[in-house]
Parts: structure tokens; sequence; C-alpha cells
């Protein structure tokens, strides 16, 4: 299995079509791939990118996985001011 972190990500959402838009460039790669998610899938998206970190992408099952956590680890949600 072949793991390659993401560099950059990209968020975003066509009004005419009403389609939500994922960007991703992996480290080493020039070419950004792109993919249509559905409202739910995107709101998931977005957290995990924000939340967590690194991110990395299994090239031969084409997913998205954080790195490891130990088990119990606090996270703190960034609050609205």
């Amino acid at each position: 299995m072949a793991w390659k972190k993401v560099d950059k990500y990209w968020l975003g959402y066509e009004q005419p079509s009403n389609q939500f838009l994922f960007y991703y460039r992996l480290a080493g790669d020039t070419t950004v791939s792109q993919f249509f998610p559905t409202p739910q899938a995107f709101e998931a998206l977005a957290e995990m990118f924000r939340e967590n970190g690194p991110i990395w992408y299994s090239t031969t099952g084409n997913y998205f996985v954080t790195d490891p956590e130990n088990v119990g680890e606090e996270h703190f949600r960034r609050r609205a001011a």
C-alpha cells in the first residue's frame, strides 16, 4: 500500500449547479485532483482536514486518513468568538 501526504487542499461550492467541490494535491505531485462530494461528505471532509493533520492518501485504496492518535487524546474545537 502506498501512502502520500496531502500537501494542499481547497474547498469550493458552485452556485449554478449547487455542487460542492473538493480539490487536493499530494506531496511531490504537480497535479491537483478534484471530486464532488455529497453535502454530508463535504462537511465531514472539511472538519477532518481542518481539525487533524497531517492527512495521508492511500494511492492503492483511494482514501484519506489522519495520522495515528493515542487512545483518549483530546481535541479542542475552535469556537466562534
